[in-house]
Protein backbone atom coordinates (compact mmCIF):
# COMPACT_ATOMS: atom_id res chain seq x y z
CA UNK A 1 0.00 0.00 0.00
CA UNK A 2 1.19 3.58 -0.65
CA UNK A 3 2.58 5.74 2.15
CA UNK A 4 -0.58 7.86 1.87
CA UNK A 5 -3.56 5.52 1.65
CA UNK A 6 -6.28 8.17 1.55
CA UNK A 7 -5.64 11.38 -0.40
CA UNK A 8 -7.65 14.53 -1.03
CA UNK A 9 -6.96 16.40 -4.26
CA UNK A 10 -8.19 20.01 -4.14
CA UNK A 11 -8.84 21.01 -7.74
CA UNK A 12 -10.42 19.04 -10.58
CA UNK A 13 -8.44 20.68 -13.37
CA UNK A 14 -6.09 18.97 -15.78
CA UNK A 15 -3.29 18.44 -13.28
CA UNK A 16 -5.50 17.46 -10.37
CA UNK A 17 -7.40 14.83 -12.33
CA UNK A 18 -4.20 13.31 -13.69
CA UNK A 19 -2.60 13.24 -10.23
CA UNK A 20 -5.71 11.60 -8.78
CA UNK A 21 -5.63 8.92 -11.47
CA UNK A 22 -1.94 8.24 -10.89
CA UNK A 23 -2.52 7.89 -7.15
CA UNK A 24 -5.56 5.64 -7.58
CA UNK A 25 -3.54 3.38 -9.86
CA UNK A 26 -1.09 2.66 -7.01
CA UNK A 27 -3.93 1.74 -4.65
CA UNK A 28 -4.72 5.05 -2.92
CA UNK A 29 -8.28 6.01 -2.04
CA UNK A 30 -8.66 9.40 -3.74
CA UNK A 31 -11.29 12.11 -3.35
CA UNK A 32 -11.28 15.14 -5.67
CA UNK A 33 -13.07 18.39 -4.86
CA UNK A 34 -13.45 21.58 -6.86
CA UNK A 35 -14.97 24.93 -5.97
CA UNK A 36 -16.57 25.23 -9.42
CA UNK A 37 -20.18 24.08 -9.72
CA UNK A 38 -19.56 22.51 -13.12
CA UNK A 39 -16.79 20.55 -14.75
CA UNK A 40 -15.16 23.25 -16.87
CA UNK A 41 -11.74 24.69 -17.57
CA UNK A 42 -10.59 28.09 -18.91
CA UNK A 43 -8.85 28.40 -22.26
CA UNK A 44 -9.36 26.95 -25.71
CA UNK A 45 -6.59 24.52 -26.52
CA UNK A 46 -3.18 23.39 -25.34
CA UNK A 47 -0.36 21.09 -26.36
CA UNK A 48 1.57 18.24 -24.80
CA UNK A 49 5.10 17.64 -25.96
CA UNK A 50 7.03 14.40 -25.56
CA UNK A 51 7.39 14.78 -21.79
CA UNK A 52 3.68 15.38 -21.29
CA UNK A 53 2.79 12.48 -23.57
CA UNK A 54 5.03 10.19 -21.54
CA UNK A 55 3.23 11.30 -18.38
CA UNK A 56 -0.29 10.71 -19.71
CA UNK A 57 0.79 7.33 -21.04
CA UNK A 58 1.49 6.38 -17.40
CA UNK A 59 -2.13 7.07 -16.47
CA UNK A 60 -3.85 5.48 -19.47
CA UNK A 61 -4.79 8.63 -21.41
CA UNK A 62 -2.36 8.54 -24.31
CA UNK A 63 -4.46 6.68 -26.87
CA UNK A 64 -7.54 8.84 -26.35
CA UNK A 65 -5.44 12.01 -26.63
CA UNK A 66 -3.89 10.81 -29.86
CA UNK A 67 -7.35 10.08 -31.23
CA UNK A 68 -8.73 13.47 -30.15
CA UNK A 69 -5.76 15.74 -30.85
CA UNK A 70 -3.71 17.01 -33.76
CA UNK A 71 -0.15 15.72 -34.02
CA UNK A 72 2.38 18.44 -34.80
CA UNK A 73 6.05 17.81 -35.62
CA UNK A 74 7.14 21.46 -35.54
CA UNK A 75 6.23 25.16 -35.47
CA UNK A 76 6.90 27.47 -38.41
CA UNK A 77 8.01 31.02 -37.56
CA UNK A 78 7.09 33.89 -39.88
CA UNK A 79 7.42 37.65 -40.11
CA UNK A 80 4.29 39.79 -40.71
CA UNK A 81 4.73 39.57 -44.49
CA UNK A 82 4.55 35.77 -44.41
CA UNK A 83 8.26 35.16 -44.92
CA UNK A 84 9.33 31.89 -43.31
CA UNK A 85 12.08 32.62 -40.79
CA UNK A 86 12.75 29.16 -39.36
CA UNK A 87 11.09 25.95 -38.30
CA UNK A 88 11.27 24.89 -34.66
CA UNK A 89 11.17 21.13 -34.42
CA UNK A 90 9.66 19.43 -31.37
CA UNK A 91 12.46 16.89 -31.64
CA UNK A 92 12.67 13.33 -32.84
CA UNK A 93 9.79 10.95 -32.17
CA UNK A 94 11.20 8.90 -29.33
CA UNK A 95 9.40 5.81 -28.02
CA UNK A 96 6.91 5.96 -30.86
CA UNK A 97 5.49 9.24 -29.54
CA UNK A 98 4.89 12.35 -31.67
CA UNK A 99 6.78 15.52 -30.85
CA UNK A 100 3.62 17.35 -29.79
CA UNK A 101 -0.14 16.86 -29.74
CA UNK A 102 -2.48 19.87 -29.59
CA UNK A 103 -6.03 19.39 -28.39
CA UNK A 104 -9.10 20.99 -26.89
CA UNK A 105 -8.79 21.78 -23.18
CA UNK A 106 -12.38 20.86 -22.48
CA UNK A 107 -11.94 17.67 -24.50
CA UNK A 108 -8.94 16.65 -22.41
CA UNK A 109 -10.80 17.54 -19.22
CA UNK A 110 -13.64 15.23 -20.22
CA UNK A 111 -11.43 12.22 -20.88
CA UNK A 112 -9.33 12.88 -17.76
CA UNK A 113 -12.53 12.99 -15.70
CA UNK A 114 -13.73 9.72 -17.23
CA UNK A 115 -10.40 8.08 -16.46
CA UNK A 116 -10.34 9.31 -12.84
CA UNK A 117 -13.82 7.90 -12.25
CA UNK A 118 -12.88 4.66 -14.00
CA UNK A 119 -10.01 3.99 -11.57
CA UNK A 120 -12.20 4.69 -8.55
CA UNK A 121 -11.77 8.36 -7.68
CA UNK A 122 -14.73 10.32 -6.34
CA UNK A 123 -15.39 13.87 -7.56
CA UNK A 124 -17.40 16.51 -5.70
CA UNK A 125 -18.07 19.87 -7.34
CA UNK A 126 -19.10 23.12 -5.62
CA UNK A 127 -16.99 21.91 -2.71
CA UNK A 128 -13.97 23.44 -1.03
CA UNK A 129 -11.98 23.27 2.19
CA UNK A 130 -13.49 25.22 5.09
CA UNK A 131 -11.02 24.03 7.71
CA UNK A 132 -7.98 21.81 7.84
CA UNK A 133 -6.39 20.43 11.00
CA UNK A 134 -3.19 18.37 10.92
CA UNK A 135 -2.33 15.81 13.57
CA UNK A 136 0.29 13.08 13.90
CA UNK A 137 -1.63 10.44 11.98
CA UNK A 138 -3.40 12.51 9.32
CA UNK A 139 -5.43 15.57 8.39
CA UNK A 140 -9.01 16.34 9.37
CA UNK A 141 -10.68 18.27 6.57
CA UNK A 142 -13.99 20.07 7.05
CA UNK A 143 -15.73 21.04 3.81
CA UNK A 144 -17.91 24.05 3.06
CA UNK A 145 -20.83 21.61 2.94
CA UNK A 146 -20.38 21.00 6.68
CA UNK A 147 -19.18 17.39 6.57
CA UNK A 148 -15.63 16.29 7.33
CA UNK A 149 -13.24 13.45 6.50
CA UNK A 150 -9.82 12.11 7.46
CA UNK A 151 -6.91 11.98 5.01
CA UNK A 152 -3.28 10.94 5.05
CA UNK A 153 -2.37 13.66 2.55
CA UNK A 154 -4.03 16.77 1.12
CA UNK A 155 -2.70 18.02 -2.24
CA UNK A 156 -3.58 21.50 -3.47
CA UNK A 157 -3.96 21.36 -7.24
CA UNK A 158 -6.21 24.40 -7.18
CA UNK A 159 -4.37 26.55 -9.68
CA UNK A 160 -2.65 29.89 -9.79
CA UNK A 161 -5.08 31.44 -7.28
CA UNK A 162 -4.76 28.47 -4.94
CA UNK A 163 -6.69 28.68 -1.68
CA UNK A 164 -4.46 25.97 -0.19
CA UNK A 165 -1.27 27.88 -1.02
CA UNK A 166 -2.63 31.21 0.22
CA UNK A 167 -3.94 29.87 3.52
CA UNK A 168 -1.29 27.30 4.41
CA UNK A 169 1.88 28.65 2.74
CA UNK A 170 1.30 32.40 2.95
CA UNK A 171 0.20 35.41 0.91
CA UNK A 172 3.82 36.13 -0.03
CA UNK A 173 3.47 33.47 -2.71
CA UNK A 174 0.35 34.94 -4.32
CA UNK A 175 0.57 35.45 -8.12
CA UNK A 176 2.88 38.18 -9.43
CA UNK A 177 1.96 40.02 -12.67
CA UNK A 178 4.71 39.85 -15.29
CA UNK A 179 3.51 42.53 -17.71
CA UNK A 180 2.12 40.39 -20.53
CA UNK A 181 -1.33 39.28 -21.63
CA UNK A 182 -2.83 36.65 -23.91
CA UNK A 183 -5.94 36.98 -26.05
CA UNK A 184 -7.40 33.65 -27.20
CA UNK A 185 -10.26 32.49 -29.37
CA UNK A 186 -11.31 29.50 -31.45
CA UNK A 187 -11.49 30.02 -35.21
CA UNK A 188 -12.26 28.03 -38.36
CA UNK A 189 -9.15 26.30 -39.70
CA UNK A 190 -9.53 27.84 -43.16
CA UNK A 191 -5.83 27.38 -43.94
CA UNK A 192 -6.07 23.65 -43.13
CA UNK A 193 -3.08 23.98 -40.84
CA UNK A 194 -1.57 20.72 -39.67
CA UNK A 195 0.99 22.26 -37.34
CA UNK A 196 1.20 25.56 -35.43
CA UNK A 197 2.52 28.76 -36.96
CA UNK A 198 3.81 31.84 -35.16
CA UNK A 199 3.99 35.31 -36.63
CA UNK A 200 6.33 37.67 -34.76
CA UNK A 201 4.83 41.14 -34.75
CA UNK A 202 5.76 44.52 -33.33
CA UNK A 203 5.91 43.89 -29.57
CA UNK A 204 4.23 40.49 -29.53
CA UNK A 205 3.14 37.51 -31.60
CA UNK A 206 0.17 35.76 -33.16
CA UNK A 207 0.05 31.98 -32.93
CA UNK A 208 -2.37 29.77 -34.85
CA UNK A 209 -2.67 26.19 -33.62
CA UNK A 210 -4.82 23.51 -35.27
CA UNK A 211 -7.12 21.49 -33.04
CA UNK A 212 -8.60 19.50 -35.92
CA UNK A 213 -9.05 19.78 -39.68
CA UNK A 214 -11.93 22.19 -39.07
CA UNK A 215 -10.89 24.15 -35.99
CA UNK A 216 -7.87 26.08 -34.76
CA UNK A 217 -7.26 28.57 -32.02
CA UNK A 218 -5.48 31.90 -32.10
CA UNK A 219 -3.33 33.19 -29.28
CA UNK A 220 -2.18 36.80 -29.36
CA UNK A 221 0.42 37.81 -26.80
CA UNK A 222 1.50 41.36 -26.09
CA UNK A 223 3.00 43.44 -23.29
CA UNK A 224 0.34 45.25 -21.27
CA UNK A 225 0.69 46.79 -17.85
CA UNK A 226 -2.09 46.87 -15.27
CA UNK A 227 -5.25 44.81 -15.17
CA UNK A 228 -7.84 46.61 -17.34
CA UNK A 229 -11.36 45.24 -17.51
CA UNK A 230 -13.03 44.91 -20.89
CA UNK A 231 -16.64 44.56 -21.93
CA UNK A 232 -16.96 40.95 -23.18
CA UNK A 233 -19.07 42.14 -26.08
CA UNK A 234 -16.19 44.35 -27.23
CA UNK A 235 -13.42 41.79 -26.82
CA UNK A 236 -13.52 40.37 -30.39
CA UNK A 237 -13.00 43.88 -31.75
CA UNK A 238 -10.26 44.66 -29.22
CA UNK A 239 -8.43 41.42 -30.00
CA UNK A 240 -8.74 42.14 -33.72
CA UNK A 241 -7.33 45.65 -33.28
CA UNK A 242 -4.44 44.37 -31.14
CA UNK A 243 -3.61 41.80 -33.83
CA UNK A 244 -3.81 44.41 -36.57
CA UNK A 245 -1.32 46.59 -34.69
CA UNK A 246 1.08 43.67 -34.24
CA UNK A 247 0.97 43.00 -37.98
CA UNK A 248 1.92 46.61 -38.77
CA UNK A 249 -0.55 46.79 -41.64
CA UNK A 250 0.60 43.55 -43.34
CA UNK A 251 -2.18 41.49 -44.94
CA UNK A 252 -0.73 38.00 -44.54
CA UNK A 253 -3.08 36.91 -41.69
CA UNK A 254 -6.03 39.10 -42.68
CA UNK A 255 -8.38 36.11 -43.11
CA UNK A 256 -7.81 34.91 -39.55
CA UNK A 257 -8.05 38.46 -38.18
CA UNK A 258 -11.40 38.92 -39.92
CA UNK A 259 -12.64 35.71 -38.30
CA UNK A 260 -11.73 37.09 -34.87
CA UNK A 261 -14.38 39.80 -35.32
CA UNK A 262 -17.03 37.07 -35.59
CA UNK A 263 -15.77 34.93 -32.71
CA UNK A 264 -18.42 34.04 -30.15
CA UNK A 265 -15.96 33.81 -27.29
CA UNK A 266 -12.69 35.66 -26.70
CA UNK A 267 -10.65 34.98 -23.56
CA UNK A 268 -8.35 37.63 -22.07
CA UNK A 269 -5.70 36.50 -19.58
CA UNK A 270 -3.10 38.76 -17.95
CA UNK A 271 0.03 36.72 -17.30
CA UNK A 272 1.06 36.12 -13.72
CA UNK A 273 3.54 33.67 -12.27
CA UNK A 274 3.91 31.79 -9.01
CA UNK A 275 7.07 30.34 -7.55
CA UNK A 276 7.02 28.67 -4.16
CA UNK A 277 10.53 27.79 -2.97
CA UNK A 278 11.53 24.52 -1.37
CA UNK A 279 9.58 22.70 0.00
CA UNK A 280 6.14 22.44 -1.59
CA UNK A 281 4.67 20.84 1.52
CA UNK A 282 3.83 21.77 5.07
CA UNK A 283 3.48 18.49 6.90
CA UNK A 284 0.68 16.52 5.27
CA UNK A 285 -0.46 19.44 3.12
CA UNK A 286 1.23 19.71 -0.28
CA UNK A 287 0.83 21.94 -3.34
CA UNK A 288 1.64 20.96 -6.92
CA UNK A 289 1.00 22.23 -10.43
CA UNK A 290 0.17 25.91 -10.89
CA UNK A 291 -0.45 26.25 -7.16
CA UNK A 292 3.31 25.82 -6.68
CA UNK A 293 4.85 26.98 -9.96
CA UNK A 294 2.56 28.80 -12.41
CA UNK A 295 4.57 29.94 -15.43
CA UNK A 296 4.12 31.82 -18.66
CA UNK A 297 3.20 29.47 -21.52
CA UNK A 298 6.28 30.12 -23.65
CA UNK A 299 7.64 26.59 -23.60
CA UNK A 300 4.13 25.16 -23.89
CA UNK A 301 4.77 23.11 -20.76
CA UNK A 302 2.70 24.49 -17.89
CA UNK A 303 0.12 21.71 -18.16
CA UNK A 304 2.80 19.08 -18.70
CA UNK A 305 4.70 20.20 -15.60
CA UNK A 306 1.51 19.85 -13.54
CA UNK A 307 0.81 16.37 -14.93
CA UNK A 308 4.40 15.28 -14.34
CA UNK A 309 4.13 16.42 -10.69
CA UNK A 310 1.28 14.00 -10.03
CA UNK A 311 2.94 11.08 -11.79
CA UNK A 312 6.14 11.58 -9.78
CA UNK A 313 4.19 11.90 -6.52
CA UNK A 314 2.49 8.57 -7.21
CA UNK A 315 5.78 6.90 -8.12
CA UNK A 316 7.38 7.98 -4.84
CA UNK A 317 4.37 7.16 -2.66
CA UNK A 318 4.34 3.65 -4.14
CA UNK A 319 7.84 2.95 -2.82
CA UNK A 320 8.62 1.41 0.55
CA UNK A 321 9.34 4.70 2.33
CA UNK A 322 7.69 7.13 4.70
CA UNK A 323 5.44 9.96 3.56
CA UNK A 324 8.15 12.49 4.42
CA UNK A 325 10.77 10.58 2.46
CA UNK A 326 8.39 10.38 -0.50
CA UNK A 327 7.75 14.15 -0.34
CA UNK A 328 11.48 14.88 -0.16
CA UNK A 329 12.08 12.60 -3.15
CA UNK A 330 9.39 14.46 -5.12
CA UNK A 331 11.14 17.75 -4.36
CA UNK A 332 14.53 16.33 -5.38
CA UNK A 333 13.13 15.21 -8.73
CA UNK A 334 10.84 18.12 -9.49
CA UNK A 335 12.42 21.33 -8.17
CA UNK A 336 15.41 21.69 -10.56
CA UNK A 337 13.41 20.61 -13.61
CA UNK A 338 10.42 22.86 -12.99
CA UNK A 339 12.63 25.81 -12.06
CA UNK A 340 14.52 25.55 -15.35
CA UNK A 341 11.29 25.47 -17.39
CA UNK A 342 9.73 28.25 -15.29
CA UNK A 343 12.69 30.61 -15.77
CA UNK A 344 13.17 29.88 -19.46
CA UNK A 345 9.47 30.57 -20.09
CA UNK A 346 9.75 34.06 -18.59
CA UNK A 347 12.96 34.76 -20.52
CA UNK A 348 11.25 33.80 -23.79
CA UNK A 349 8.33 36.12 -23.09
CA UNK A 350 10.60 39.09 -22.40
CA UNK A 351 12.61 38.43 -25.56
CA UNK A 352 9.41 38.42 -27.60
CA UNK A 353 8.04 41.68 -26.19
CA UNK A 354 11.32 43.56 -26.78
CA UNK A 355 10.51 44.17 -30.44
CA UNK A 356 8.56 47.42 -30.52
CA UNK A 357 10.91 49.82 -32.30
CA UNK A 358 12.14 49.24 -35.87
CA UNK A 359 15.62 48.42 -34.54
CA UNK A 360 14.51 45.96 -31.85
CA UNK A 361 12.04 44.37 -34.28
CA UNK A 362 14.82 43.87 -36.85
CA UNK A 363 17.05 42.24 -34.21
CA UNK A 364 14.19 39.97 -33.13
CA UNK A 365 13.54 38.83 -36.69
CA UNK A 366 17.25 38.08 -37.18
CA UNK A 367 17.31 36.11 -33.93
CA UNK A 368 14.30 34.03 -34.96
CA UNK A 369 15.84 33.31 -38.34
CA UNK A 370 19.30 32.33 -37.14
CA UNK A 371 19.48 31.68 -33.38
CA UNK A 372 16.03 30.57 -32.26
CA UNK A 373 16.50 27.00 -33.58
CA UNK A 374 19.42 26.56 -31.16
CA UNK A 375 17.48 28.05 -28.25
CA UNK A 376 14.62 25.73 -29.17
CA UNK A 377 16.92 22.71 -29.15
CA UNK A 378 17.88 23.55 -25.57
CA UNK A 379 14.18 23.48 -24.65
CA UNK A 380 13.71 20.20 -26.50
CA UNK A 381 16.55 18.52 -24.63
CA UNK A 382 15.41 19.93 -21.30
CA UNK A 383 11.87 18.62 -21.75
CA UNK A 384 12.98 15.25 -23.11
CA UNK A 385 14.98 14.44 -19.99
CA UNK A 386 13.38 11.71 -17.85
CA UNK A 387 11.17 12.99 -15.06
Amino acid sequence: MPAAKKVLIVGAGLGGLCAATALAQIGADVDIIDIKPDNSVPGVGFGLRLNGLRAIREIGLLERCLEMGQQSPAIDLYDPDGRLLSTMSYGTEDEGLPGCVTMSRIGFLEIATDRALQVGCTIRLATTVADLQQHDDGVTVTFNTGDSAEYDLVVGYDGINSQIRHEYFGAQYDPKPVGGVAWRCALPNRRRLTQPIICQGYGGKIMLTPLSAETMYMVLTVAEQGRPRYDPAEMPRIMHDRALALMGGAEWLSDALDDVLHSESVAYTPYSTVWVPYPWFRGRVMILGDAAHAMTPYLGSGAAMSIEDGVVLAQELAKDQSLLDAQLAVMRRRLPRVRAVHDRSIESMNEEFDSVTPETFRRRIEFLAHDEPIANEYANRLLRMPI
